[in-house]
């Protein structure tokens, strides 16, 4: 009996030893994390800007997504229509170029026909949302370095933003 006590005494000596070292463990760790680092997140130039997407070489039915998520509205010029396999040959604005924030500025596409499928259904040549007119920010004038290209309304000259 005198033996079975000295067992389950050492037994729960070990035992709160081993507790007061973890404990001890996870003190110190906690004493020693990490700190938090921001994350980085790109924004735009101005908070009512907006950076106008790449949607040449798309095909029209992805280009429209790219648009309507990146807040753009979209218009189809030119003679091929709005059909979701034809693919996006110009846009204008051009990619990079930084407009200002009307609500939903609209680009214009112009599509190559897909002779691989055939044109079915009636085309969808608008965005399902009013489009607002592309308006630039006084710092990004289209034909300043920072844009791709002017757009050909503009040629240059310097109107009211």
């Amino acid at each position: 009996m005198v033996q079975l006590a000295a067992v389950l005494l050492r037994g729960v000596v070990a035992a709160f030893t081993g507790l007061l070292i973890a404990g001890g463990t996870l003190t110190l760790a906690a004493d020693r994390a990490a700190p938090l680092r921001p994350t980085l997140v790109a924004v735009p130039p101005t908070p009512d800007a907006l950076t106008v997407p790449q949607v040449t070489g798309q095909a029209y039915v992805f280009a429209k997504g790219i648009l309507e998520d990146g807040g753009f509205a979209w218009h189809v010029a030119g003679p091929v229509q709005g059909f979701a396999a034809n693919t996006v040959v110009d846009q204008q604005p051009a990619a990079g170029t930084v407009v200002r924030d009307t609500g939903a500025p609209t680009v214009t596409l112009t599509l190559g026909r897909n002779p691989g499928y055939a044109e079915r259904g009636m085309p969808d040549n608008d965005a399902p949302y009013a489009g607002t007119a592309i308006r630039f920010p006084a710092t990004s004038r289209p034909n300043s370095p920072a844009s791709v290209t002017p757009t050909p309304a503009s040629h240059g000259t310097k109107g009211p933003a």
